[in-house]
C-alpha cells in the first residue's frame, strides 16, 4: 500500500482560483479582483473608473498606482494608471488618459460590473508622514497622484501648500476650487492654455507663482517638456535635493533612429534593437519581465554592461558601464549588452 503525505504545492493557484470564481468572480486566493462600479468623464479625454476590490487588497498611499490588466482579442495586456481616491475610502478610484488600448477598452468597452486584475499598490511618488512648505507642479493627466497628495498635505499641516497645474480641459477642477476655499494655506494656480497659445514653465513663472519655493519640498508629474524645464530649474538653483518627479506620459519615440545590435548575455542572444529594447527584445521570441511599458514599476529594470542608451522619456543619455535601466523606455544609440 503506497502512503502518501498531503503536500501544499500540489494545489495550484490557478486551478483554487478558478473554482472560487464559480461562486464569486470576486474570490480568490492570492490575486487582487476589482468589480467595475463606475466610468465617468472628468475631462476631455479622461475619465475616472470606480473600483470595489476583493478583500486581497491591502491598500495605498496618495501618489501610488495600481497595475491593471484586462483581456483584449484574447491577449491580456496590462498598464499603470494612478489611484486618484484617499486611502480612507473604501472604493478605489483610478484616474485615465485615453491614450492607449488598455485606457480606450476601459473607456468605450468595458461596462459596470465587469471584474478585471490588480496588482497591489506600488509607487515612491508619496508624501513622508509628517510634511511642511510644499509645491505641487502638474499638466494635463499629471494631476491624477497630485490629487490624493494635496489632500493628505493640507489635513496633516497648516504650512503653505501650492499647485501650479496646467491644462487644456482641467479635471478635478471643483474639487480643486474647493480645496482653495476650504484651507486657507492653500494656493490653487491654474493655467489654461491651447495649442494655439501654449503656456510654458518658466523661472519668471515659477518666482511669481511661489516666490519661496527655494524653502519648499516640490512634486511635479507632467510631461516630458515640463519636467526637464523643472530639473533644469532646480539644479541650477542647487534645489535638485527637494525635487521630486513621476511620469504617466507615453515614451517618445524616434522613428529616424538606427537599429543598434544588443547583446542579452546570459540568454546568448543577439538582435538588432530598434525603438525600446523590451519590444525588441520579444519582437525575436526572447521573454523579459515586464509590467507597465512605461517606465513606472520597475519590473524590466535589469543591468546594462556596457553601451549608450536614450531614456525615452527624458531624453537623456546613458553610457556609463555596469548600471540599472529600464527596458521598456531604453533605446541603443550605440552597440549595448545586456546582463539578461
Amino acid at each position: 500500500m503506497i502512503q502518501t503525505s498531503y503536500r501544499p504545492e500540489w494545489i495550484k493557484e490557478d486551478f483554487v482560483d478558478f473554482v472560487l470564481a464559480k461562486v464569486n468572480p470576486l474570490w480568490t486566493w492570492k490575486r487582487v479582483m476589482a468589480r467595475i462600479d463606475a466610468i465617468e468623464p472628468i475631462a476631455d479625454g479622461m475619465i475616472k473608473v470606480t473600483l470595489s476590490t476583493n478583500n486581497k487588497f491591502i491598500g495605498h498611499r496618495a501618489g501610488q498606482f495600481v497595475m491593471v490588466s484586462v483581456r483584449i482579442d484574447g491577449v491580456m495586456q496590462q498598464r499603470a494608471y494612478s489611484i486618484v481616491s484617499s486611502p480612507n475610502e473604501d472604493k478605489i478610484v483610478l484616474g485615465i488618459k485615453k491614450q492607449g488600448r488598455v485606457s480606450n477598452y476601459l473607456a468605450t468597452q468595458a461596462r459596470v460590473g465587469d471584474i478585471i486584475d490588480l496588482t497591489q499598490a506600488a509607487g515612491e511618488f508619496v508624501l513622508p508622514r509628517e510634511t511642511g512648505s510644499l509645491l505641487f507642479v502638474s499638466a494635463g493627466s499629471g494631476i491624477t497622484p497630485i490629487i490624493p497628495m494635496l489632500r493628505q498635505a493640507l489635513a496633516q499641516s497648516t504650512a503653505p501648500v501650492s499647485l501650479i497645474y496646467y491644462s487644456r480641459d482641467p479635471a478635478f477642477l471643483a474639487e480643486l476650487k474647493g480645496l482653495e476655499q476650504r484651507y486657507s494655506h492653500f494656493s490653487l494656480h491654474v493655467i489654461v492654455d491651447s495649442a494655439e497659445k501654449p503656456a510654458f514653465f518658466d523661472e519668471e513663472t515659477l518666482d511669481r507663482l511661489c516666490p519661496d519655493a527655494a524653502g519648499r519640498e516640490t512634486y511635479v508629474c507632467a510631461a516630458p517638456g515640463l519636467m526637464k524645464a523643472t530639473r533644469n530649474i532646480w539644479a541650477a538653483r542647487g534645489w535638485s535635493d527637494r525635487l521630486k518627479q513621476e511620469s504617466f506620459l507615453p515614451v517618445q519615440v524616434d522613428e529616424n533612429a538606427a537599429a543598434m545590435p544588443v547583446v542579452f548575455r546570459r540568454s546568448q542572444r543577439e538582435f538588432e534593437a530598434k525603438g525600446n529594447l523590451l519590444a525588441s527584445a520579444e519582437a525575436i521570441g526572447l521573454k523579459p519581465a515586464h509590467g507597465c511599458r512605461m517606465g513606472i514599476c520597475n519590473t524590466c529594470v535589469c543591468t546594462k554592461v556596457s553601451g549608450a542608451v536614450r531614456n525615452q522619456v527624458t531624453g537623456e543619455i546613458n553610457d556609463q558601464t555596469n548600471v540599472q535601466i529600464k527596458l521598456c523606455v531604453s533605446e541603443a544609440v550605440s552597440p549595448v549588452e545586456i546582463d539578461l
